[in-house]
């Protein structure tokens, strides 16, 4: 199996592909490529003799008793279902070219603006019961006012930031399940308190914002583990792309913090998510935090993934046309790690 992340074409080539109707149904353009069957019995001579070390005799009988019944018996009736026959297959130039601009033409019919449909699917639904919103303190006001502050320097916005992630990661395991323990204090007596149960937690990092929260994870989690997604926006097209994936091999079996520092449309996030399901982790598992989340982003999210619980410090109302929070704290990665244009 070969699981395609944010492919807009994808080209599917088989001998019996058309005899499967649920293939089929989910294909956009039909295309069989026709051979004569005198250029097909040459081909074959030619690789079974001189690749394989057979005999003419063997060959020609093999092809008259199995090879040529099993095409005109299997393979060329399905050429019915074909949306275009091409004849000589790669010396067709004009079919091919045909092929090309169907593509191209289905490409620009369909926009490829999943970001820009994402921010305007849900305007004005109420916030999703997924959501977590950490208790807004005055604390908690003012280190935001230093993180989303153009003025504030890169050395403070770094280290409020660091303090913002520490008490989401914290709040955010608070949002787990906990059981009632008693342990005996120093002094002979006993306490009743609580511990959590959920012993196996897996940090994900959607590369590269989320990574800044690798440490509060780790400061907060001994020894927790981690995985990283590289996940970068297409500068041509405007959509997310999966560029390197690094999880545990034995991934489904943890409880699933993934982390992004801020969430505009959701694109990355709903690609994260998918990437996490499609290595069997259960949907409720994944606990997906972000410091800072639009409204948009949220309803994606919360949309296509019931089950997963979103928790942040705050969530903004709008996204501009480029796809920043607002008010927002601008690219977060370019502020945290100094890479901003002059």
């Amino acid at each position: 199996m070969k699981t395609m992340y944010g492919a807009n074409v994808i080209i599917f080539e088989g001998i019996l592909c058309f005899a499967h109707k649920e293939l089929l149904d989910i294909m956009d353009m039909k295309v069989f490529i026709d051979t004569d069957s005198d250029i097909r019995l040459v081909r074959r001579l030619k690789r079974d003799i001189m690749d394989r070390g057979r005999d003419l005799e063997g060959v020609l009988k093999q092809y008259n008793r199995f090879v040529k019944p099993a095409f005109d018996h299997y393979i060329a009736p399905t050429m019915v279902h074909a949306d275009l026959i091409v004849p000589r297959g790669g010396e067709n130039q004009i079919a091919i070219n045909l092929i090309v601009q169907h593509v191209h033409t289905q490409l620009q019919l369909r926009g490829l603006k999943l970001r820009s449909k994402l921010v305007q699917s849900h305007a004005g639904q109420p916030l999703p019961t997924t959501l977590k919103i950490m208790p807004s303190t005055p604390q908690i006001l003012g280190m935001h006012t230093f993180i989303r502050n153009k003025e504030t320097s890169r050395d403070e916005f770094i280290f409020y930031s660091k303090r913002l992630m520490r008490l989401l990661i914290e709040y955010a395991l608070s949002l787990l399940p906990y059981k009632d323990v008693i342990v005996e204090t120093p002094q002979g007596l006993t306490y009743q308190g609580k511990r959590c149960t959920t012993v196996k937690i897996c940090g994900a990092s959607i590369m590269r914002a989320g990574e800044t929260m690798e440490q509060a994870l780790c400061d907060v989690l001994k020894d927790v583990r981690l995985g990283k997604i590289l996940i970068q926006t297409n500068l041509d097209t405007g959509e997310p792309e999966l560029y390197y994936l690094r999880l545990p091999k034995d991934i489904k079996d943890y409880q699933i913090i993934l982390m992004d520092a801020t969430v505009a449309s959701g694109a990355a996030a709903m690609m994260a998510i998918r990437v996490l399901l499609d290595h069997d982790v259960p949907e409720n598992n994944i606990l997906f935090c972000s410091l800072l989340a639009a409204e948009s982003g949220v309803h994606t999210i919360a949309y296509a993934f019931p089950k997963v619980h979103i928790v942040t410090t705050a969530v903004d109302p709008e996204v501009n046309e480029k796809f920043y929070i607002l008010p927002g704290i601008g690219n977060f990665g370019d502020r945290y790690f100094g890479t901003e244009a002059s």
